[in-house]
């Protein structure tokens, strides 16, 4: 099977997100990430993880004058304590299961979706590097629950912004599929970017009327991404913008509303340098809102 077709399959025929991942710190916002996880369409099977390091590894002077298998065993406990602590909904068709890694949270937490095949790993927004190193390493969508006061909101309006490669296509097509699921409204982005050579060109009059005719191409390339059921669906809006990329997405989705945003990973173009590069981190801390990645 071609790479594409193997990374597309799990997701292909979703009808929710019926098995989901959320990994925890016991921390309020994890716990919160976890509440806000149950509220999603489909959840029927619940997997909360804890990964724990090494327990010592922090203090390896001092945990010397203790009996080490005594401090091990109390550890022990504590997790366990903790996981039993874990918010669990009222639900009676929702199972729960707790799992206890060992290891760099980041690769386990990945082992463990891949293992399980779920259908989305929830993070919570409190260790912002290792949900950078999920989203770079995993192929399972990640969302990404940013810290908040309330609960979360349903998914009613969904932007998805696309590089207009062939890979962002499968991006476009899942958006499309949460949208049928969700009966919701979808915004399509395209962000322009132009390199300064180019702009400088334009400002010499090299290039006669440039932005017009990228705009019209930009227009044709989201059109030729929507379904065609979708063409003329109100509920499905085509915006095209320049500058920044994650700039722009955050200004999208604040100026539009939007309950979530959905991003693709696929090692190219300007969508995965800012989304699973190195500059993660502040693109994550731009969007106050749900993003879902999705590794193609």
């Amino acid at each position: 099977m071609h790479i594409l077709e193997q990374s597309h399959t799990y997701w292909k025929d979703m009808s929710g997100f019926s098995k989901i991942l959320v990994p925890t710190d016991f921390s309020r916002n994890a716990n919160h990430a976890i509440e806000d996880a149950l509220c999603l369409p489909g959840v029927r099977d619940v997997i909360v993880q804890h990964v724990v390091r090494t327990y010592f590894e922090k203090h390896p002077h001092w945990s010397m004058l203790f009996d080490i298998h005594e401090l091990q065993k109390y550890m022990e406990m504590y997790v366990e304590t903790e996981m039993a602590k874990v918010p669990r909904g009222l639900q009676d068709d929702i199972t729960y299961r707790t799992v206890i890694s060992e290891g760099k949270p980041a690769q386990q937490i990945v082992e463990l979706a891949e293992k399980e095949k779920v259908d989305v790993i929830v993070m919570g927004p409190d260790k912002r590097v290792v949900t950078t190193h999920v989203i770079h390493k995993s192929s399972r969508p990640v969302l990404v629950i940013p810290p908040t006061d309330g609960d979360l909101k349903p998914f009613q309006r969904i932007l998805v912004t696309t590089d207009c490669s062939p890979y962002s296509k499968m991006v476009v097509d899942y958006a499309f599929k949460l949208k049928q699921l969700l009966h919701c409204e979808l915004f399509l982005l395209y962000v322009v970017e132009i390199s300064d050579a180019v702009q400088f060109g334009m400002r010499q009059g090299y290039f006669t009327d440039a932005a017009s005719r990228i705009r019209k191409w930009a227009n044709t390339q989201l059109e030729n991404l929507t379904p065609a059921e979708f063409i003329k669906d109100d509920s499905v809006h085509r915006l095209i913008e320049e500058g920044p990329v994650s700039d722009k997405i955050a200004e999208c989705a604040s100026a539009n509303d939007v309950n979530l945003v959905v991003l693709g990973g696929h090692g190219y173009g300007p969508v995965e340098k800012h989304f699973v590069g190195t500059t993660a981190n502040t693109v994550l801390s731009k969007l106050a809102r749900p993003m879902l990645v999705v590794k193609i």
